[in-house]
């Protein structure tokens, strides 16, 4: 009889499960029959194999031994994985990884992105500072090499040989040789091209070598000359075909190709020429460390309240050189982080030595130690650092702040505080005073009358005239300047000096303080040069008109000291030169250096990898490490 399928199959499940002989014609034998066939298995010659028996080794164990086993599998199996576990932790790291997008908000439009024209446009310098790379970078106020693979100096500082990256190469795939760097700076130096860096590479030369060799040749030795070749590298195959003349109109303005770490995707322009958005992606050519964030997309606003809306709205993700009060909100408001930029920059208050009232140096040194720094950098809620030096970062053995020989030195001057009043008013010194007053002195005499020789007690004034002590202190209306504006003014009012604040637009106070030379003092922050060059503001020659010497300060002994600075071919004289001057500046009274600002950068949670406060030359380099910053983190082999 044959049997049909289903009566196979559950036979031999019954086999399997039940130890039965798979016989299909065979009845179904009573259990004891199955008990000796089982028996039989295990005592015959005929012995099953390992598999089998582990398939048996339930029924033939004691509850003892089953629980025995079990525990023993479950430390096997736990003791296995903790190995596991701890070979991946030894040999894996938990670290940044590639990818993510940031967007950060640039306040402007974009108009030359191009090294030889990105002057005066901090939009076309940030854009410039990622796509393009220079045969240096700096690292805070140091040059360090980036296309340069090694330099050298000649004995006599004048000649500089450089070796380019092997590696290097444009976002186009085409090498940098010797050849880009020789169009450059010929380029720079081309009238035809008006660049405004024409002025620093006068009197260099360039030679190349071979195609990873040029040679720089200098008229004297300058401490500093590396500095200037952080410029970045055009691609002379592409920018050699453009006329000079028409140089800015060339669309590699718009479409930039250079060397850096990120190069230009695409951008977001409307019909009315408004570009609204700049996306850059990381350019896998870049010989330097690679960054981790794949994306960076900037955003272009009108003005700076539109952008701090945005991140209010978290529609972006960083926001630079916010002001302190803004900052301060945002980030106790808010999961919001924010890291500190300091630029090579000071809050100073020029005195204009020309002007009737402040040309006497007493006034100007009386209210020098009338400031109390301190409460600067508390107004600006901490976001800045104390200086005494017209360099940001030089520590002066200076004066210390003291309101009372501050008034002293007003007393003996002849500004006095009349009776009843709060401004000093001018006594001119007389001799014999006869005071009818109570004397200041605990001696006194019989009629209760006393005769001084000095001003600093003839508090009658019957003499006095009707000027007053009276300053003008003029400065931009930002919300910062005019805290500080405002602190000052009431320090000043202690020493008995009446302050009126002058808030003016920078273009309207440039011209008054530049052009007119009217302003009394001009509250302002200057902004060096990597290189800290203070020829711009203290030469006696920039206190002509449109010069920005502020203080209309002309000083034989600062002026020998600043040639010294800009004559010094080693880092040794460089800093002698710098001390020398700095106290001659000081000297003079003709400036007040209050503090070094500190500027907020506001960034979103999401973006790590960035310092608490960076040290940066430019506003651009502030990006100077960006190959640390990450969004996205994932484990990766050691």
């Amino acid at each position: 009889m044959k049997t049909s399928a289903f009566e196979r199959l559950r036979l031999a499940l019954r086999r399997v499960f039940f130890w039965l002989p798979f016989s299909v014609n065979e009845e179904i034998a009573p259990d004891h029959v199955h008990d000796h066939a089982l028996v039989a298995k295990f005592v015959t010659s005929n012995r099953p194999s390992r598999r089998s028996q582990l398939r048996h080794a339930s029924r033939t164990f004691t509850f003892q031994e089953r629980r025995l086993v079990t525990f023993a599998a479950v430390i096997a199996l736990v003791s296995f994985t903790g190995a596991i576990s701890a070979l991946i932790w030894q040999h894996t790291v938990w670290a940044p990884a590639v990818g993510g997008t940031y967007t950060e908000a640039l306040i402007g439009q974009p108009k030359y992105i191009n090294p030889i024209d990105a002057i005066a446009n901090d939009v076309d310098r940030d854009l410039v500072r990622l796509v393009y790379s220079g045969l240096f970078r700096m690292d805070k106020l140091a040059a360090i090499p980036d296309l340069a693979d090694s330099y050298r100096f000649s004995e006599d500082g004048k000649e500089l040989t450089i070796h380019i990256r092997q590696d290097a190469r444009f976002q186009d795939n085409e090498p940098v040789t010797s050849a880009d760097i020789q169009f450059t700076f010929d380029s720079i130096l081309d009238p035809a091209r008006k660049s405004p860096l024409a002025p620093n590479y006068r009197g260099i030369t360039l030679t190349t070598l071979d195609d990873a060799t040029v040679v720089f040749h200098l008229e004297k030795a300058d401490p500093n000359f590396l500095t200037k070749l952080t410029i970045g590298i055009l691609p002379s195959h592409l920018w050699r075909e453009v006329n000079p003349n028409n140089a800015r109109l060339s669309e590699l303005n718009i479409k930039p190709i250079g060397s850096g770490p990120y190069r230009v995707k695409s951008f977001l322009r409307d019909a009315t020429g408004f570009v609204h958005s700049y996306t850059l992606e990381r350019a896998e050519t870049y010989s330097g460390i690679k960054p981790f964030i794949k994306t960076i997309v900037f955003q272009f606003f009108p003005d700076r309240t539109q952008a701090l809306d945005a991140f209010r709205s978290e529609l972006i993700d960083g926001l630079a050189f916010v002001g302190s009060s803004e900052a301060g909100k945002l980030l106790s408001s808010s999961r919001k982080q924010g890291t500190r930029l300091e630029l090579p920059e000071e809050t100073v208050a020029f005195f204009n030595v020309k002007d009737t009232l402040l040309s006497q140096s007493s006034i100007r040194q009386a209210l020098t130690l009338a400031v109390q720094r301190e409460e600067l950098i508390d107004a600006v809620n901490g976001f800045g650092q104390v200086v005494t030096s017209p360099f940001p970062y030089f520590v002066t053995t200076s004066t210390q702040a003291s309101l009372e020989q501050a008034r002293r030195i007003l007393d003996d001057a002849g500004w006095i505080v009349p009776p009843g009043g709060n401004v000093r008013v001018f006594v001119p010194k007389t001799k014999n005073i006869v005071s009818t007053t109570k004397p200041s002195s605990k001696i006194a005499t019989k009629d209760k009358t006393s005769v001084v020789t000095s001003t600093q007690d003839a508090l009658p004034l019957d003499n006095a005239s009707s000027t007053e002590l009276h300053v003008t202190v003029s400065t931009p209306e930002t919300p910062d300047m005019l805290v500080i504006a405002e602190t000052l003014k009431r320090q000043w009012s202690l020493l008995g000096v009446k302050v009126d604040i002058q808030s003016l637009p920078t273009e309207e106070l440039m011209k008054k303080a530049t052009r007119e030379r009217t302003s009394q003092i001009v509250l302002f922050n200057i902004l060096l040069t990597p290189s800290l060059d203070l020829f711009p503001f203290w030469w006696s020659g920039q206190s002509i008109t449109r010069g920005a010497n502020f203080s209309n300060l002309a000083d034989r002994k600062v002026d020998d000291s600043l040639e010294k600075t800009r004559n010094a071919t080693n880092t040794t004289d460089l800093e002698t030169a710098r001390l020398e001057l700095s106290q001659a500046i000081l000297d003079t009274y003709a400036a007040i250096f209050l503090m070094r600002p500190q500027h907020a950068y506001l960034l979103s949670p999401s973006l790590r990898g960035t310092e608490l406060t960076q040290q940066i030359a430019t506003p651009a380099e502030r990006f100077q490490y960006i190959e640390r910053w990450f969004i996205k983190r994932g484990w990766h082999w050691k």
